[in-house]
């Protein structure tokens, strides 16, 4: 298990980003952190922790498998939005996409580092 942490800074949030290839071990072995119940059968989650003055997301999720980065990535970002009140809307959806795009490419960053 790899732990990393990319800052939102527009939001004033942090993505902690659980890299783990056992995910309901990675959930377990941080419980104290998240708001998460166990979760089994899972190839990834999203869950979160407000409990200090910004937002906490974890992402645990293989960040080999692209595929699944962008789903769950999808996920983070409407969570993140929805926690400051941005409603996805055909008229409203820019900001979903900007911030995909910058945590997708935080992501692929986290993966070059580690070559």
């Amino acid at each position: 298990m790899k732990r990393h942490t990319i800052h939102i800074p527009i939001y004033n949030g942090i993505l902690h980003v659980i890299d783990s290839d056992d995910i309901q071990q990675a959930i377990k072995d941080t419980k104290s952190e998240h708001d998460c119940e166990d979760h089994e059968n899972v190839d990834a989650f999203v869950t979160s922790n407000h409990n200090i003055n910004s937002g906490n997301w974890y992402l645990f999720i293989d960040l080999n498998n692209l595929s699944l980065l962008v789903h769950e990535l999808f996920h983070v970002t409407h969570r993140v939005l929805e926690y400051f009140g941005v409603k996805f809307t055909t008229k409203n959806h820019e900001p979903f996409a900007y911030l995909i795009e910058y945590l997708f490419n935080e992501c692929i960053k986290i993966k070059s580092d580690e070559r």
